[in-house]
């Protein structure tokens, strides 16, 4: 993506021009017509950022040289007034493009959209921040959305036969939204049952990690710099507070590229795309509340658990997150007193004596026992109609004509046909993604998992905690119950990427990972380490799980057509959100079978990044 910004600015915004993508020229709005026009023609930007809409001549040059481009102009409005994005990460909305009339020969190709200012109070570094942010996605949405729209006008919004690969708790959501809406759906797994007592390492992400998961409004966060502000440490070992889990070796220039491709997202795209992330928490938010008040019977016996407590090691990380979570609901939030949450939470009593955290705020969300959840997912779907294939992996798709794919290959050598499919394979699907644009995006991230006892002295929240500097510095609590009703605090945490191979683990990082863990459960629960330790419990609970992740910090939703003249769809890389955007990526997919639209169809584009580089390979689907 270029960028032509045409005014001078604040010495405060220069460091957002630096790099390839930003051109300034701050003369150029000053002498509008030949002048601007001339530039606009010479270096062909993909986005004209500026003060003032340019005249019919001006677009004329700068379509003429643009090829069939649409012309994008990001129209800088402080006169608006107050109406502008709120600070922190609220969700920046879409604008209308607005076609102006008379604009010459390129004025059915010219796309103009307001980015006004939030008020005289706005810094202008936030001001130009959003405003490069509206320029990459408007520029997105024109590239991605008449291509999305030919795969999706093309379809008959009928009951369909779809199959769908991979049942973890993203599919398995999806499947249900689509027998709800009519259609004829099929499940292939490698793993087992999840309803089984299969050996947990038999299982991918959703069910042979723990038993827990969690949804708040700020999971999937964006993953792009380590709190001394360089890139994050993907290559530097566990033991060395690094994130490289892999055995090191067995990398390669697939591996490198993807590191490089997280370091070098500049800061304000970085924001921008967390503030897309979140704001499907958000529809999410409404979506889960919907589904336990439409399908309650998902929700019994399953460790439904109301209410986030979150507690922090550092008083400045804390008063900013309670910032941000003000941003996200526009409610305030308490910030509460390590002494006030000791009183309330008695099982953090020792953790509060000792200094481990200076206070936290209370926030909304829950949290389930996954593995039970899935296996009440499962029984709905199959009462519903879904039929599931366990332990039958898949390995390819099948070319038809042209190349388009007409089928899934199973390792057993049958092919499986159908109207439509969605592949959600978590960390696992190199092979199965070969000649998608989703393919070499996701690799795994490792996070692991404890259990301890809860003797009953009283957590009345499941926890995050946020440790600064800790090599495990974000950790899920959760209230769990065995089957025989006694309460455990399961813990899961931990950052170890693995590269493009899910199963390249060097055991010394593995190993390095789970004692970053033992040391948070320790510290903030000594009593009950101290039993689990003694009575076996935590090394029989030891697990781990590897986690989809993608370099933009941004998941994946592909739209292809198929040779049948059906959709395959590509969902996944959720980093750590996969189950708090389930619902929502299954309302996705249920409306590109619809032939409708979805703003995640455009927002999660696999090829978003590369556009945005220009990268050679960024081909959108024919």
């Amino acid at each position: 993506m270029l960028v032509l910004l045409d005014h001078p600015v604040p010495t405060s915004v220069e460091p957002l021009l630096k790099g390839p993508h930003v051109l300034h020229r701050p003369t150029l709005g000053a002498r509008p017509g030949a002048l601007r026009g001339r530039a606009l023609a010479r270096h062909r930007p993909d986005v004209l950022l500026t003060r003032s809409v340019p005249a019919a001549a001006e677009t004329a040059a700068w379509g003429a040289a643009a090829g069939g481009r649409p012309l994008v102009v990001v129209l800088l409005d402080r006169a608006a007034g107050p109406g502008g994005a709120r600070g922190g990460v609220a969700r920046v909305r879409r604008p209308p493009a607005r076609r102006l009339p008379g604009a010459g020969p390129a004025g059915s190709r010219l796309r103009v959209t307001v980015c006004p200012s939030a008020g005289a109070a706005e810094p202008p570094a936030d001001l130009y921040a959003r405003a490069l942010a509206t320029a990459e996605r408007r520029l997105l949405a024109e590239r991605v959305g008449p291509v999305l729209a030919g795969h999706l006008g093309a379809l008959r919004p009928e009951a369909a036969s779809v199959v769908l690969v991979g049942a973890g708790v993203v599919n398995l959501l999806t499947g249900l939204r689509l027998l709800r809406a009519g259609h004829r759906v099929t499940f292939y797994d490698s793993g087992p049952d999840p309803r089984s007592g299969a050996p947990w390492t038999s299982f991918g992400c959703s069910r042979g990690g723990g038993d827990a998961r969690m949804f708040t409004l700020t999971e999937a966060d964006g993953y792009f710099g380590s709190p001394g502000g360089g890139p994050l440490p993907f290559a530097q070992p566990v033991k060395d507070k690094g994130w490289g889990l892999a055995d090191l070796a067995r990398l390669g220039p697939a591996e490198r590229a993807w590191t490089e491709d997280n370091a070098r997202v500049p800061g304000w795209l970085a924001r921008s795309f967390t503030e897309d992330v979140l704001g499907y928490n958000l529809t999410s938010d409404r979506l889960w509340r919907d589904l336990r008040h439409d399908a309650p019977e998902l929700f019994h016996g399953v460790g439904l658990r109301e209410g986030i407590l979150r507690i922090y090691s550092d008083q400045a990380v804390l008063e900013a997150h309670a910032e941000r979570q003000r941003s996200l609901t526009e409610r305030d939030f308490e910030i509460l007193s390590a002494d006030r949450i000791s009183a309330r939470h008695p099982a953090l009593a020792a953790a509060h004596r000792a200094g481990a955290f200076v206070g936290g705020i209370e926030v909304n969300g829950f949290t389930v026992q996954v593995h039970r959840f899935l296996g009440a997912v499962t029984d709905a779907a199959g009462r519903a109609g879904a039929v599931f294939h366990w332990g039958r992996p898949v390995d390819a798709l099948v070319p038809g004509e042209g190349g388009a794919p007409d089928g899934i290959s199973c390792r057993d050598g049958e092919t499986v046909r159908a109207d439509h499919y969605v592949l959600s394979p978590g960390a696992y699907g190199e092979a199965l993604l070969r000649g998608t644009a989703s393919a070499g995006l996701i690799h795994g991230m490792v996070g692991v998992w404890l259990t301890l006892p809860d003797p009953g002295r009283g957590l009345r929240n499941s926890l995050k905690i946020t440790r600064s500097g800790h090599t495990a510095a974000d950790a899920n609590v959760t209230v769990t119950a065995g089957p025989d009703g006694r309460s455990f605090l399961t813990v899961g945490s931990g950052y170890g990427w693995t590269g493009a191979d899910p199963d390249n683990l060097d055991p010394t990082q593995l190993e390095a990972l789970h004692a970053a863990v033992d040391d948070t459960a320790s510290s903030f629960f000594p009593g009950a380490f101290d039993e689990a330790r003694r009575s076996g419990l935590l090394e029989r609970s030891r697990r781990y799980c590897v986690r989809p992740w993608t370099a933009s910090s941004l998941p994946v939703f592909e739209t292809t057509r198929t040779a049948g003249g059906g959709l395959l769809l590509i969902t996944g890389g959720h980093n750590t959100g996969g189950f708090a955007q389930a619902p929502e990526t299954a309302e996705a997919v249920a409306s590109a079978l619809r032939g409708e639209s979805h703003p995640m169809h455009v927002d999660y584009h696999p090829n978003r990044l590369r556009m945005f580089y220009g990268q050679k390979d960024a081909r959108l689907p024919e």
